[in-house]
């Protein structure tokens, strides 16, 4: 059985070999885009992290939605604050992308792409989903796994 200690330094290891090895950037390319979700809402896009994979079938990932506000503090600084998870996501091996975005009602919504629908499903017994959890407001928190070509198609738009 692993040690947690063995599993942090495993964590470790793969946030500096991804980020040293150039595969992990923040791309421009959607930034400003307003996503129109499926419950109506509209979401402008304000970062991208991606993880460039090694040949990875797009007919396995997943993806997972997360739509919630935070509570207690303003948006510019939960804006700031939404970037401190970031290493924790590049150091899992099956994280492909992070879209974050932002509603005028000031919600936050994060869009993850998985390499396959089970991290997907795991990801809410994360650290990082408890921590998000724990920060927002009162029963605004809610989220949902769709396939790949729904979210393709959702970027076109």
């Amino acid at each position: 059985m692993k040690s947690e200690k063995d599993s942090f330094f495993k964590c470790v290891k793969i946030l500096f070999t991804r980020l040293l090895s150039g595969h992990v950037h923040f791309s421009k390319k959607l930034v400003g885009k307003v996503l129109s979700m499926d419950d109506r809402k509209k979401f402008q896009v304000i970062r991208d992290l991606k993880v460039d994979a090694k040949t990875q079938s797009s007919k396995s990932t997943a993806v997972f939605i997360l739509q919630f506000k935070f509570s207690g503090l303003p948006l510019a600084v939960n804006k700031i604050l939404s970037m401190f998870p970031a290493p924790f996501l590049i150091a899992k091996t099956d994280f492909l992308e992070k879209i974050w975005t932002v509603s005028e009602e000031s919600y936050f919504q994060g869009i993850y792409q998985w390499s396959s629908e089970e991290s997907a499903e795991k990801y809410p017994e994360s650290f990082i989903f408890k921590i998000m959890s724990k920060r927002s407001a009162a029963g605004t928190l809610s989220y949902k796994i769709i396939p790949i070509h729904f979210y393709l198609i959702m970027l076109r738009n």
